[in-house]
């Protein structure tokens, strides 16, 4: 609803969602329920109501019901004002984070780091963070090359966040005792010193790193510069799909040939969306350009197939068990292709920890399969069409958007695997895309763990269901099937000697 006048506006009013849009490429739910609601009677209070202008009911407070005049006089005020833009926006941003969160990314960056400076002396290695909030996580990646041995002057960090009041904390380098999380925590002790509020980060880990208060898209934009890897995570998810394509082509023109980009877990189907290949590091959620082999194999490899994953989008409250709202970069919205898949399913979420398809296994030996309507036993009979033709049937009908009928055909692959006395996890597997992208989690659960019964190193399907039993609260189930998918997982692609 509009401004009103003398009514009271309790919902949301379009135009600020509008702008929220127009000027960050965020949707305004991704952000939680009434957050942006909230955040306008926030600023609204301060900035209108405060002032005690004229018609504005003495009684109102910010924490209720919000007047039309009220929000009225704050639209002109929030068009007019450059600072208020920054205000509201900041007001939104309520960074969520602390040192070496998904530690398992700065393990990957200290390894491949090193490793690539060794192949390469002379050479500077350059890291971008972006967003970076507060500063813990370009501090994080400095500490981890520092302890990997690297000096100083052998990398760059580049950090980057629309918030000003991020920017400030991270360049003031005084953290509470939220910041520092877990069990791990010796690295306070080498890197910081104690302060009469918190703890300072050395200038040792500080000299490294150069931070910027900037808008994400012009900022990528104007420096041409190739990165070895690029931190991006828990933000993209937050974008709408324009402004999430627009992010990634400029993400990739930045990435160096052989560079990675680390995303969160909720955006890897973004990644496969956009073509990009696992570097195959569990629980790291590392992404590579691909080389020529993969980009022919894909098409014909069992796994989560570009088309799925843009369909894709998660709901608020499977996000927010995921992680909370991080610093947001800003944009306006652009042209966008519209996906393969012709109808979102609405309630499908947590299919964007997706993991792509491991490189082409050697044939298994499979296992007898017996209960949940899977038969064991010898053949009866052969199948008219081979399993594994209508298999691939099955992931082109998925691919063009017939769900239904790409089920079918995979259910009759899986039965057909069966009848022939070679019960094919890659059938299975696929039942449990198809059900995910319909919106059926436990569905999907069944059919994920008929194919590790049958294969139990599947690494997709371990990935899979480890981030659904993640979203559906199983923690510590998720936890134990990403240390199996860790063993797991096939070695990195060989690039002529690249890590990433």
């Amino acid at each position: 609803m509009a401004g009103t006048g003398s009514g009271i506006v309790n919902g949301g009013d379009p135009r600020f969602a509008s702008w929220l849009l127009d000027e960050t490429g965020i949707d305004a739910q991704a952000l939680g329920a009434n957050a942006l609601v909230r955040a306008v009677a926030q600023r609204a209070a301060v900035t209108i109501a405060g002032e005690k202008q004229a018609g504005i009911p003495p009684a109102w407070e910010a924490g209720s019901a919000v007047p039309g005049l009220v929000l009225d006089a704050y639209w002109l005020h929030l068009t007019s004002e450059a600072a208020e833009r920054q205000a509201l926006i900041d007001a939104l941003v309520v960074p969520e984070t602390w040192f070496f969160r998904e530690r398992e990314a700065f393990a990957a960056l200290a390894r491949l780091g090193t490793e690539r400076l060794a192949r390469r002396p002379g050479d500077v290695l350059r890291v971008l963070s972006v967003p970076c909030s507060s500063g813990e996580e370009p501090y994080s990646a400095a500490m981890a090359l520092l302890d990997a041995g690297l000096a100083a002057e052998q990398f760059g960090i580049d950090a980057i966040d629309i918030s000003s009041a991020s920017i400030a904390a991270a360049k003031r380098g005084v953290y509470g005792r939220n910041a520092f999380r877990g069990d791990g925590l010796a690295f306070r002790e080498r890197h910081f010193e104690a302060t009469g509020d918190g703890w300072r980060v050395g200038m040792h880990v500080r000299a490294p790193v150069t931070f910027e208060r900037a808008n994400l898209f012009e900022w990528l934009a104007a420096h041409p510069v190739r990165y070895d890897f690029i931190f991006c995570r828990n933000v993209l998810i937050y974008f709408d799909r324009a402004a999430q394509d627009r992010a990634m082509n400029l993400l990739r023109a930045c990435l160096a040939d052989d560079g990675m980009i680390f995303v969160g877990p909720a955006e890897t189907g973004l990644m496969m969306r956009h073509e990009m290949a696992s570097a195959y590091i569990p629980l790291a959620f590392g992404f590579r350009l691909p080389n020529e082999e993969e980009g022919r194999r894909r098409a014909v490899l069992p796994g989560f197939s570009p088309s799925l994953a843009s369909n894709f989008t998660p709901a608020p409250a499977a996000l927010r068990a995921l992680q909370t709202a991080p610093s947001l970069a800003m944009t306006s919205a652009a042209s966008v292709t519209p996906s393969l898949l012709s109808q979102p399913s609405p309630n499908v979420s947590w299919m964007k920890h997706a993991i792509p398809a491991a490189p082409a296994r050697a044939p298994r030996a499979p296992r007898a399969m017996t209960g949940a309507g899977v038969a064991a036993g010898p053949a009866t009979a052969m199948p008219a069409t081979p399993p594994r033709e209508t298999l691939a049937k099955a992931r082109s009908l998925a691919d063009a958007g017939d769900l239904d009928g790409a089920h079918r055909l995979a259910l009759q692959a899986a039965q057909d695997a069966t009848q022939a006395a070679v019960p094919d996890a890659d059938a299975w597997y696929l039942l449990g895309l198809i059900a995910d992208a319909q919106g059926h989690p436990a569905e999907a659960r069944d059919h994920y763990r008929k194919a590790l019964y049958l294969e139990p190193a599947h690494y997709e399907a371990l990935t899979h269901l480890a981030a659904l039993l993640e979203v559906q609260g199983d923690s510590d189930g998720a936890h134990r099937l990403m240390r199996r998918a860790r063993r797991a997982a096939p070695p990195a692609p060989d690039q002529g000697g690249a890590d990433a």
